[in-house]
């Protein structure tokens, strides 16, 4: 019989019998510049646990955690999805692990007497383990985002293959600069912030009316953000104690699944919860009460600006330069010629702005104490974060992720013409998929081969239908900014609900 234990965030113990595994373990220290802090902690002595296996989904920070895999015992075998990147073996073998499995999809593999299935889809995947006859899945937020084509498939393969799963585990909440980071004349950021959160909670309970598991276990946020202009953020969550209310209220043929709420240090075995955190007895308006006294130290330390010298700023600019202009291969010329943008730089004694527009066959990148008049974008962030951000392969991740910037956008006009997701690509360090196809074509070849139906819908999402930047189309996005309450909900096909009851804000 399956056991698990909640440990923090994403991270799980699930115990087999004998056998031990642990899915994404973020066990200590931040994550993203130290900008993301665990909430609640982990159970003490929870990254000495000896693990058989180690399960890791995906490559985010708060998944794969540098700090917490380090310290983990170096015997574990380690799997991660096989992906047509290469690299992530090398790093694991880097800090110590002798023993990695990359998972072809729909393969099975065995440790010990458990067996185990990943469905990967572009960089993220679904984990399923099967034990003494019980079948856990678990879908992380490797659906909550993705292209609803490629999430139907993957939900059809699931009920197909596993008609009857027990535990079906699924993060419960968004990590992303958007919307709540995007600033728009009459957006209510509060309002928006919140129905972001449903919509990923209503998609996992969609998941779960699909699937019909035994036990509903949503999981995360575990994390919060210490910034003062960003601790709105910590309490516009969903709340997960309302999960069979609202399932019950809203989707047909709810009576299959029971939904267990944990805290770190709960354990579940046979469908029952153990209830070990003593967040249970709290009052969920005070969750967050007891963090900011625990980080009473980093808030402080966070809100005193370093700021940074005319050195860094005129190494920045450079960086800049080179790495806009790097990426400017993702866009449409005509796309990038409308691109006129302001970076103001909140760790400068004097107020220094970036400037970026497009002159004759590349942009211009120049230091500034005025903005561009004519600016579509305003990004807000700062010279360290940037300069983190573009030392690194994945280095935007700070920015996106790691809730590292705002946006200021003006018109309906560069949001329809898509000009902030331009603007943040453009500054931002990632891979770009084209030069990897190149440099890895054996390994993309392999990769398509191992999963032809998943990567084809892949790679008509990215490459037959071009992202949508390219052509200037109306974007769906928008409407995070620009609709009522009652017509996003209608657009995004989820009831629209008294939010006030489902909040303790």
């Amino acid at each position: 019989m399956i056991k698990l234990t909640y440990l923090a965030h994403s991270s799980f113990l699930v115990e087999c019998g004998k056998t031990k595994i642990v899915f994404d373990p973020w066990l200590k220290g931040g994550a993203y510049l130290n900008q993301w802090h665990l909430w609640p902690l982990p159970p003490e002595g929870a990254e000495n646990i000896k693990a058989d296996a180690i399960l890791l989904s995906h490559g985010h920070e708060d998944h794969l955690h540098p700090e917490t895999l380090k310290v983990l015992h170096k015997d574990s075998q380690v799997f991660f999805p096989f992906q047509w990147r290469a690299g992530i073996k090398s790093y694991l073998k880097h800090i110590g692990f002798k023993n990695i499995t990359e998972a072809i999809s729909f393969k099975e593999y065995q440790v010990n007497d458990v067996r185990i299935v990943y469905i990967s889809y572009s960089l993220e995947s679904v984990v399923v383990i099967e034990y003494g006859g019980e079948v856990l899945v678990n879908i992380n937020d490797a659906l909550n985002s993705n292209h609803e084509n490629a999430v139907d498939f993957i939900l059809k393969e699931l009920k197909t293959r596993w008609p009857k799963i027990d535990y079906l585990l699924s993060g419960w909440s968004g990590a992303s600069y958007f919307p709540n980071q995007v600033r728009y004349p009459g957006k209510d950021d509060m309002e928006i912030g919140k129905l972001r959160e449903q919509f990923f909670a209503n998609n996992f309970f969609r998941f779960t009316n699909e699937l019909q598991p035994q036990w509903g276990v949503p999981f995360a946020p575990g994390f919060m953000l210490l910034q003062q202009e960003n601790q709105w953020i910590n309490h516009v969550k969903f709340p997960r104690y309302k999960a069979e209310e609202y399932y019950k209220e809203h989707f047909e043929n709810t009576a299959a699944t029971k939904f267990l709420i944990a805290f770190p240090g709960d354990e579940i075995e046979n469908g029952v919860l153990k209830k070990n955190s003593h967040f249970h007895e709290l009052d969920e308006s005070l969750h967050y009460e007891g963090a900011y006294l625990h980080y009473d130290k980093e808030i402080k330390k966070v809100s005193v600006t370093e700021y940074v010298n005319d050195a860094e700023i005129d190494l920045l600019v450079g960086k800049l330069e080179h790495w806009i202009n790097y990426n400017k291969i993702l866009y449409n010329p005509v796309v990038l010629h409308d691109v006129v943008f302001s970076i103001k730089l909140n760790d400068t004694n004097e107020g220094i702005y970036i400037n970026v527009a497009w002159k004759d066959k590349g942009f211009v990148v120049a230091k500034s104490i005025a903005l561009l008049p004519d600016r579509r974008v305003l990004v807000n962030t700062s010279a360290k974060k940037l300069l983190y951000g573009l030392e690194r392969t994945w280095g935007g991740d700070v920015l996106t992720i790691g809730y590292g910037l705002t946006v200021d956008v003006y018109t309906q006009l560069t949001l329809e013409k898509n000009l902030d997701i331009v603007c943040i690509r453009l500054i931002t360090r990632y891979p770009i998929s084209r030069k990897d196809l190149a440099k890895y074509p054996f390994r993309a070849l392999r990769f398509y081969s191992y999963n032809p139906k998943l990567t084809s819908l892949w790679l008509k999402q990215k490459i037959t239908l071009k992202p949508y930047v390219n052509k200037y189309p109306y974007n769906e996005r928008d409407h995070w900014l620009t609709y009522n309450k009652c017509d996003l909900c209608a657009v995004c096909k989820m009831p629209e609900i008294n939010l006030s009851a489902y909040s303790k804000i």
